[in-house]
């Protein structure tokens, strides 16, 4: 539901000479008719008051007891507001009179009554309105747009020559308004739609400065949402490429944690070939090699070999099976009970006693080592 305004001059009124407020009789607030409008592109468009809508019980019963104030506020007037905005009430004697609706008002606060005796006399009335797309023709005039469920809601005074409300509220035409006998007095007003689908009452000297002021604005709007959409889109680069960032950084740590780990891995095997170690290290392995030589020959080449793998092949050699998926204790024993072999006159007996208790989860059978 839209808000609009019709307009209308106060061309008598007389002063209460015990409270000195002012007393405006039977003003005429709207009348049946074909009105134009004007969009913010300059297209006229025809919107229809029809009997059948305004001069309804609903609509005129909407204009008793109505607060009366200095100029239009931003907002419908309601128990929350009048307190600020309310300067006076209009009667209750709402009426249809021919083709209009008048009624009776009274303003009751000082300086608004000042500002009217100084040449503040234009009435604003101020209603809600469905504005329905509907065509036809009233009174031989056609029509695009017809108002439906009027509702008054306050009458504001104006001053002469100027719309009086928020761009954002619409009105309507003083000629709207203006008893025929009174038309000297009138104001010409006409409304724009603007390009946001509002409508706003203007002189009509000003119309085309409304239009270039709303053309103008609506560049703006456009200006805006193209930089909005562009930060939008920097926003979402920036999220991706810091997310790729933090990727990296990732990779990056993680790369440095191997080669810290790798690096402390080589300062100790270096540790074990410095000074004496190396030197121990050398004899063990010569003293390995010597113990397995004689199991796997000569020809065994022992370059790379680890002292695992050389014991590994010693026990393949002399006993045909792989340990490889053993333990290292496992491997250790049995590789001592093949050398033991050579001094025990009941070869493997000493040695699988000792593999028995060192890899229970290898139990074999004793009596695969004894001689037959």
């Amino acid at each position: 539901m839209l808000t609009r305004y019709d307009t209308v001059a106060i061309n008598k009124f007389s002063v209460d000479s015990q409270t000195g407020y002012i007393h405006v009789k039977n003003v005429p607030i709207a009348r049946v008719g074909v009105f134009p409008y004007l969009k913010a592109n300059g297209e006229q468009i025809m919107e229809a008051k029809l009997p059948d809508d305004l001069l309804t019980d609903s609509t005129v019963e909407s204009a008793n007891y109505k607060p009366i104030t200095d100029d239009h506020p931003s907002e419908l007037v309601n128990i929350n507001n009048s307190a600020l905005y309310m300067k006076g009430i209009t009667a209750g004697n709402a009426h249809v009179d021919g083709d209009k609706i008048k009624v009776d008002m009274t303003l009751t606060d000082s300086a608004l009554i000042k500002k009217i005796q100084d040449g503040k006399q234009e009435l604003s009335i101020g209603f809600q309105t469905d504005v329905v797309p509907v065509k036809g023709t009233f009174n031989g005039m056609q029509y695009d747009l017809a108002q439906k469920n009027i509702q008054i809601n306050h009458v504001a005074v104006v001053r002469r020559g100027r719309a009086g409300h928020s761009v954002r509220l619409t009105g309507d035409s003083a000629e709207m308004v203006i008893d025929s006998e009174e038309e000297g007095n009138s104001m010409d007003y006409k409304v724009v739609h603007l390009s946001d689908d509002a409508d706003v009452t203007v002189a009509s000297d000003d119309v085309s400065k409304i239009t270039q002021l709303d053309a103008a604005i609506s560049s703006k709007d456009k200006k805006i949402a193209e930089l909005n959409a562009q930060i939008k889109s920097l926003t979402a680069e920036r999220d991706k490429l810091k997310g790729s960032a933090d990727a990296s950084k990732k990779c990056a740590d993680e790369a440095q944690a191997k080669a810290d780990a790798l690096e402390k891995q080589l300062a100790d095997e270096k540790k074990k070939y410095e000074g004496d170690a190396l030197d121990k290290a050398i004899a063990e392995r010569m003293e390995l090699i010597n113990e397995v030589k004689p199991y796997v020959g000569d020809a065994f080449d022992f370059k790379g070999k680890s002292p695992k793998d050389m014991k590994l092949e010693a026990i393949k050699f002399t006993d045909s099976i792989d340990l490889s998926d053993k333990s290292d204790d496992y491997i250790d024993a049995y590789f001592d009970s093949i050398k033991n072999r050579n001094n025990s006159s009941v070869v493997g007996f000493s040695g699988l006693e000792g593999i028995a208790k060192k890899d229970s989860a290898d139990n074999q059978s004793k009596d695969r080592y004894h001689l037959a």
